[in-house]
C-alpha cells in the first residue's frame, strides 16, 4: 500500500477526535451533576440522562444539514478535503476547551452546538482514504478509521477518568481549577485537537486532483430526487412553446435548402449523474438504523452504569443492614449530593419487582469503572478489526458479512439491563462489583463490539460502492454523514433521553434497551434489502 504516511496522518486525526470524545464520556455525567437547577437543587438521575442526550443531540442535529454541505465543499477545488478536516479539528478543539469553563447546562449546550457546526470530518477522511488506497487495498484501508476509533476508545476513557478523578472526588484544595473543576480534562482534549490540526496543515497532501476536478466538470450532479424534479417541472416550471427535434440541427446551404446535421453526442462531453439510486437509498436506510442503535448504545450504557442501584423499600435484607454502616452512609451522602434526592434508584409508589421485565436500578459505577467498561469495548473492537475483519470479508464478502453482524445486536441489547439483577459483592449504594458481574458484562461487551467492528467498516465500503461516480464521492459521504447525524440524534433523544427516563420512573429499567433491540431487528431487515453491485466507477 502506497502513501502510508498520508494514511497515518488521517488515522491520527481520527484517533485524536476519538480520544477527546472517549475522555468526555468518562466524566460528562459527573460534570452535568455539578450543574445546579434553577431552583438551586442538584439534578436527578432522570434529569441527567435527559441532559446528556440533549448534549449529544446538539452535536448530531446540526450535522444533518452541515455534513452534506461540507461534503459538497470537500469536492470543490477551492476548498478540498484537507481544509475541511483542518477546520473541523480546530472548531472541535475550541468547543471542548470552552466546555471546561462553563458552569451551567445552557452554556454546555451552546458549546456543544458550536462543535456540531464543525465540518463532518469522517466524510472527508473516508473520501481521502478511498482515493489514496484505491479499490485494490480498500478492504484494509477502510479499517484505518475504525482502528483509530477503537484505540482512542481505550486511551480516551482512561485519560479522562484520570484527569477528572480530582474533579469528582476531590476538594477545592486539590483541584487545579477550583472554580472550574472539569477544566483540566477539557483543556487537554481541546489542545490535542488544535495541535493535530497544525500538524495536518503542514504534512497532509490534498487528494482532490486535477483529473477529479475535470471529471466533475463533465458530470451534472443533483442531490434533489428525480421525482421532486419531475413534480417541479410539471407544475411550476414554464413549458417551452417550441422544441428542437432531438439529435438534429438544421442549417441552410448555399442554395437556401435545409440540411440536417447530426448533433454532438452529449455523452462524450457531459453527462448527468443521478445520486439517488435505489442501491444508495437502501444503503443509507440500513446505515441510519445501524447508527441509531450503535451510537445510542455507549450513551445508554453510561447512563445505566451510573444509575443508582435498586434497594427494596422495606430494607429487611442484609444489604440494607450493611448499607447503614458509617462507610456506606458516607458514600450515600455523597450520592445524595450528586443525584439530587436519594443514593438509591427511584421507585414508583407500591412498586413490586417481578420477573422477567419488571425490575429497576443500575450499577452505580464511578468514573474509573466507566472507563474500564469503555476500554473493554474499545480493546475488543480493535482486535476484531485488525485480526478478523479482512479474513471474514474475504470469506463471506462485504454484503453477507454486513448482514451477519446485524444478527448479534438484538441479543446483546436485550440482555444488558439484566446486569442490574446479577448478585453483587457490595451492598447498595456502593458500586456493583463481583467476578460474576464483570464476566457477564465483558461477554456482552465482546459480542456487541464484535458486531459493531464488523458492521461499521463493511457499511463504509458499501456506501463507497453505492456512489454513482467517483467525482461525487465526497458528496455521497457527506450525505451519509447527514443521515447518520439525524439517526444519531433520534436515537439519543428517543431511546436514551426520553424512553430511559420513562422506564426508570415506571420501575422498568430495561424499556429503552428492549426498544433498542427492536431498532436493531429493523436494521437487520433493512440490511437484507440492500442490493449487491459493483464498486464505484
Amino acid at each position: 500500500m502506497t502513501q502510508k504516511k498520508q494514511l497515518a496522518l488521517i488515522g491520527l486525526a481520527r484517533f485524536c477526535q476519538t480520544v477527546a470524545s472517549g475522555s468526555l464520556q468518562s466524566y460528562i455525567i459527573f460534570q452535568l451533576r455539578s450543574f445546579t437547577l434553577p431552583d438551586g437543587s442538584a439534578p436527578s438521575t432522570t434529569t441527567v440522562a435527559f441532559q446528556l442526550c440533549v448534549l449529544r443531540a446538539c452535536v448530531a442535529i446540526p450535522g444533518i444539514i452541515t455534513s452534506t454541505l461540507w461534503g459538497i465543499l470537500a469536492d470543490n477545488p477551492r476548498v478540498g478535503r484537507k481544509r475541511v478536516i483542518i477546520l473541523g479539528l480546530v472548531t472541535s478543539g475550541i468547543g471542548r476547551m470552552g466546555l471546561g469553563f462553563t458552569r451551567s447546562f445552557a452554556g454546555a449546550v451552546l458549546w456543544r452546538l458550536f462543535v456540531g457546526l464543525a465540518p463532518g470530518n469522517k466524510a472527508a477522511m473516508r473520501t481521502m482514504i478511498r482515493e489514496i488506497s484505491g479499490e485494490k487495498f480498500e478492504s484494509r484501508a477502510v479499517l484505518l478509521l475504525p482502528t483509530a476509533f477503537n484505540v482512542g476508545s481505550i486511551v480516551g476513557p482512561v485519560l479522562g477518568g484520570f484527569l477528572a478523578e480530582g474533579a469528582v472526588g476531590g476538594t477545592d484544595d486539590t483541584r487545579w481549577f477550583p472554580r472550574w473543576p472539569f477544566a483540566l480534562p477539557n483543556m487537554v482534549n481541546g489542545m490535542m485537537l488544535v495541535g493535530c490540526a497544525v500538524l495536518i496543515s503542514f504534512q497532509l497532501r490534498e487528494t482532490l486532483t486535477d483529473d477529479t476536478v475535470k471529471r466533475r466538470q463533465r458530470v451534472s450532479i443533483s442531490i434533489v430526487p428525480r421525482w421532486v424534479e419531475r413534480l417541479y417541472k410539471r407544475y411550476f416550471q414554464r413549458q417551452p412553446k417550441y422544441e428542437l427535434v432531438a439529435n438534429q440541427d438544421y442549417d441552410l446551404d448555399e442554395r437556401g435548402e435545409c440540411q440536417t446535421a447530426a448533433a454532438p453526442i452529449l455523452g462524450d462531453k457531459h453527462r448527468s449523474v443521478s445520486i439517488w439510486t435505489r442501491r444508495l437509498v437502501m444503503t443509507l436506510a440500513a446505515r441510519a438504523l445501524l447508527v441509531m442503535h450503535t451510537f445510542a448504545y455507549p450513551t445508554l450504557m453510561l447512563v445505566f452504569a451510573s444509575t443508582p442501584r435498586y434497594q427494596p423499600v422495606n430494607g429487611n435484607n442484609s444489604a440494607a443492614i450493611m448499607a447503614t454502616t458509617p462507610a456506606n452512609m458516607t458514600m450515600a451522602e455523597g450520592d445524595v449530593k450528586s443525584n439530587g434526592s436519594s443514593p438509591f434508584a427511584h421507585l414508583p409508589l407500591g412498586y413490586h419487582p417481578h420477573a422477567p421485565f419488571t425490575f429497576t436500578g443500575g450499577l452505580a459505577f464511578k468514573p474509573h469503572d466507566i472507563a474500564a467498561v469503555l476500554a473493554i469495548r474499545g480493546a475488543v473492537g480493535l482486535l476484531m478489526q485488525l485480526l478478523f475483519f479482512p479474513y471474514l470479508r474475504d470469506v463471506f464478502g462485504t454484503l453477507r458479512l454486513y448482514r451477519y453482524a446485524f444478527a448479534v445486536f438484538p441479543v446483546t441489547y436485550f440482555a444488558t439491563p439484566y446486569l442490574a439483577t446479577v448478585a453483587s459483592s457490595t451492598p447498595p449504594p456502593l458500586p456493583a462489583a463481583g467476578l460474576r458481574l464483570w464476566v457477564i458484562m465483558s461477554a456482552i461487551l465482546v459480542f456487541q463490539s464484535t458486531a459493531r467492528s464488523l458492521a461499521l467498516p463493511a457499511g463504509a465500503m458499501l456506501l463507497n460502492a453505492a456512489c454513482p461516480d467517483r467525482s461525487v464521492l465526497g458528496t455521497v459521504n457527506g450525505i451519509g454523514q447527514s443521515v447518520s447525524g439525524a439517526a444519531r440524534a433520534m436515537g439519543q433523544l428517543l431511546l436514551t433521553g426520553w424512553l430511559y427516563g420513562v422506564g426508570l420512573e415506571a420501575g422498568i429499567v430495561g424499556a429503552a434497551w428492549w426498544a433498542m433491540a427492536g431498532v436493531a431487528v429493523a436494521a437487520g431487515v433493512a440490511a437484507v434489502c440492500v442490493p449487491a453491485g459493483s464498486a464505484v466507477s
